[in-house]
């Protein structure tokens, strides 16, 4: 795959991230983009934009979304792009495997979803989990266990919360509320005496403080993506969410105290009703890896902190920061830089570039060194 040819890409999905991914990737170049949704008004924020991209309607004149039509807006392209809820990923990831072209998501892939991409990684590039978590937050991972010669402790904190939260959650519409419910509801994958086990999420609560900010931290589901490329002397892993301090009291008042947990359509209700749009967030991805070197226990920890000022285009910080890895990584296969076939696992990825490069550097703060309160 060359550099200096054009790299065609169709983005199934509108929304904040399509959007965002696109205008990441038509900043540098390189690249001829097409913009898929469901409905002609779905795209209106698109154009509005002014991207330089194309815009297509997957549905036909009758109001029907067919196979032939999907089809025919991925004829002579380069890779299929599926930024859709996590529910039309499986569709889309088959579609790409029908037509053989790259792909790329942002969800953690399920069984039906690898099921369906297993034929096509034998002949094009697979990425999945694209975004900031899971996705950035893995080749983070990666990074600070690769510092150790055997790793046996690891507990990883991901959060997005709004920069100056005004409510008593502390929290806002920052991403998508069916997935922050599927985090809070459904159970959370970890490691305990070298074995992958689930357990309930909401759980193993603590409180840290990083440059005079207080925080919280509990178990979630979701998050971290390949779970079997975890080193083998790893004992015990956990991800947790991070919120501000009292979040997960007034969850636990929703969830069990009023009994939504078995009624989530209420739930959603009352968050989409309830809660703001947050347009200036902060990510925080905050790692502690624990292991043995040179004889002797050793613990270190990562922290970064990514926050763009805000502009005109109103994507939040999740949304530029999952846009922005996606982009990096769509370059590097772009120039060549990634194999051209097989599951692209995040432990691949060099971080620190990543992490300079044009689509994320403006966005990272200085690193802090976080006095940690268990």
């Amino acid at each position: 795959m060359s550099d200096t040819r054009t790299f065609k890409i169709t983005i199934f999905g509108a929304g904040p991230i399509g959007m965002a991914l696109a205008g990441a990737l038509v900043s540098v170049g390189g690249f001829d983009i097409c913009l898929v949704d469901q409905m002609d008004e779905l795209l209106d924020p698109v154009r509005a934009l002014k991207l330089p991209v194309t815009v297509c309607v997957a549905r036909t004149p009758d109001n029907a979304t067919t196979p032939d039509k999907r089809k025919s807006v991925l004829v002579g392209q380069d890779l299929v792009v599926a930024a859709v809820p996590d529910h039309a990923v499986a569709e889309i990831a088959a579609l790409a495997a029908e037509v053989g072209v790259h792909y790329l998501d942002f969800s953690r892939a399920t069984p039906a979803v690898l099921g369906a991409l297993q034929p096509l990684a034998a002949n094009r590039a697979v990425l999945t989990g694209c975004g900031a978590s899971p996705g950035l937050v893995d080749a983070l991972t990666a990074d600070l266990i690769g510092s150790f010669p055997e790793v046996t402790d690891l507990v990883i904190r991901f959060g997005a919360l709004p920069r100056f939260p005004t409510n008593r959650l502390g929290y806002g519409r920052i991403w998508n509320i069916d997935g922050l419910i599927d985090e809070y509801l459904l159970p959370s994958t970890a490691f305990r005496s070298g074995r992958q086990v689930t357990l309930p999420s909401l759980e193993e609560y603590e409180r840290f403080t990083i440059d005079g900010v207080n925080y919280e931290a509990f178990m979630t589901s979701g998050g971290i993506g390949d779970l079997g490329r975890m080193p083998r002397s790893l004992q015990n892993m956990t991800f947790k969410t991070i919120r501000y301090p009292g979040h997960l009291d007034y969850m636990r008042l929703l969830i069990d105290d009023l009994h939504l947990r078995n009624r989530p359509y209420v739930l959603k209700g009352l968050l989409n009703n309830g809660l703001p749009i947050i347009e200036d967030d902060v990510v925080l991805v905050f790692i502690t890896a624990r292991g043995e070197e040179n004889r002797q226990r050793v613990e270190r920890s990562t922290l970064k902190r990514l926050s763009p000022a805000l502009q005109a285009n109103k994507f939040n910080a999740l949304t530029r920061v999952a846009a922005g890895y996606a982009a990096y990584l769509l370059t590097l296969l772009r120039q060549g830089a990634l194999p051209d076939r097989g599951f692209i696992d995040h432990h691949q990825i060099a971080v620190d570039p990543a992490l300079k490069s044009a689509y994320l550097s403006p966005f990272l703060s200085a690193e802090s060194n976080p006095n940690t309160q268990f």
